[in-house]
């Protein structure tokens, strides 16, 4: 923030702010300068770690921002007002991130008036916002969707922008995707032309694991183990009859992520389709081809893919969704019909069981793992709210907590590397 005054941190550490059966001086937070939980500003994590043992310096490496509370604060707490809204799809995690934003503002730093934005960003404009107390979020934790709703589309900057400043609001907190990290950024830089004291923080919910420059995304780790299930459940139907197939249809629309880990997971699995590797449908080294040979070999033939996977042999409608993603053709039901017709032609008429999870996974609660990521990131972006930066990203990247410019990351995607250790794995787990 240009221009902003810097305060002395009334970060309370582990200390509720709200217990009142604590004595104030139990509540003890290490003194700035002292070996202490604050950050300090010369402090970056490098993102590639990875150095030649004859490196004679760090010249031309990148680094980012370490997160983390800081001895300096440019909010005071009876001026800080936050909104935080969810926008997108659904994602295993949201609830827990809404839950640790608010705790964080409310039980760190003594922040009086958090709201909750409905059915995001058109929410800024269209609906009232929701209040939220610690007690609004106690358990919401333990629950899959999103406390605050969620929408595609409906972005406005000038509108959003009035809105918060009508309503006094000086810290904004988005949770999304690309699309969402867009416009958050669209937010920021129309604060700063304005001279707003406001800023904006976004905390990536990709359950594709494809924003680029973080180690994972909330909700991938959830999104894998209730994919695992699903293709166990495959194996176990298509086991269970004569030439059984067994054929899971992933989420990933540009990345495969989801697909490659779960089939990792699994074992089991003889074919893994995702959007990176282009595959061959029809004649002898095709996957039709190989499904047959497996079937032959084994009895049966477990196939995963991600929705984004073949999509040259289908045709779609050019359209887009509200967020501009283009609407993919249904790439599952195409190999059924596919595989199916190629073995009765064989005469080998198969039994074919079709799963596709995709919904479950996106609504289902975030497991521990994704729960305590989830608070990591929340907390992560209240430190850096309240140290004054804006138009950032929470994350973690070799282990650490960051603050990443949006800028960096919007637009960009990541991506499994057919070249690459973790696609070999990938094959060999597969055979």
């Amino acid at each position: 923030l240009p221009e902003a005054e810097a305060l002395e941190t009334h970060f309370r550490g582990g200390c509720m702010i709200d217990v009142e059966t604590l004595a104030e001086d139990e509540c003890v937070v290490p003194l700035p300068g002292e070996q202490s939980i604050f950050v300090d500003e010369r402090e970056v994590v490098l993102a590639d770690p990875i150095v030649k043992l004859d490196a004679t310096g760090l010249d031309g490496r990148t680094g980012y921002m370490m997160s983390g509370p800081r001895e300096k604060v440019y909010f005071a707490p009876e001026e800080a007002k936050a909104a935080i809204v969810t926008c997108g799809g659904l994602c295993p995690g949201l609830n827990t991130v809404v839950k640790e934003l608010v705790s964080c503002l409310r039980s760190q730093y003594g922040v009086e008036e958090v709201y909750g934005v409905k059915n995001g960003y058109m929410g800024f404009y269209s609906s009232e916002w929701t209040p939220l107390e610690l007690e609004d979020v106690e358990t919401i934790h333990r629950q899959g969707g999103s406390l605050l709703g969620s929408s595609r589309g409906g972005h406005d900057t000038g509108k959003i922008c009035d809105a918060i400043e009508a309503a006094g609001v000086n810290l904004v907190f988005t949770i999304g995707g690309d699309g969402t990290m867009k416009g958050s950024e669209a937010l920021a830089q129309e604060f700063v032309a304005r001279k707003s004291k406001v800023v904006v923080a976004h905390i990536p919910k990709t359950i594709d694991n494809d924003i680029p420059l973080l180690d994972s995304t909330f909700g991938f780790g959830t999104a894998v183990h209730e994919a695992t299930r699903a293709i166990h459940t495959a194996r176990d139907e298509a086991v269970a009859y004569p030439n059984g197939v067994g054929l899971v249809n992933l989420m990933g629309r540009h990345s495969g992520f989801i697909a490659a880990h779960a089939t990792m997971a699994s074992r089991g699995v003889d074919v893994c389709l995702v959007p990176e590797v282009p595959f061959e449908l029809e004649g002898p080294n095709g996957l039709l081809r190989y499904i047959e040979s497996r079937i032959a070999k084994q009895g049966y033939c477990v196939v995963v893919v991600a929705e984004g996977a073949g999509q040259e042999y289908l045709i779609a409608d050019g359209g887009s969704d509200l967020s501009g993603n283009a609407l993919l053709a249904e790439i599952g039901r195409f190999l059924r019909e596919k595989i199916s017709a190629h073995l009765a032609a064989a005469d080998k008429p198969a039994s074919i069981k079709y799963v596709d999870p995709t919904y479950m996974v996106r609504a289902t609660p975030a497991t521990a793992a994704d729960n305590i990521l989830c608070l990591q990131l929340a907390h992560d972006a209240v430190h850096g709210a309240f140290a004054g930066y804006t138009s950032f990203m929470s994350g973690r990247v070799n282990g650490r907590g960051v603050l990443i410019p949006m800028s960096f990351a919007t637009g960009k995607r990541n991506c499994i590397q057919p070249s690459g250790n973790f696609w070999q794995q990938l094959v060999f787990a597969t055979g």
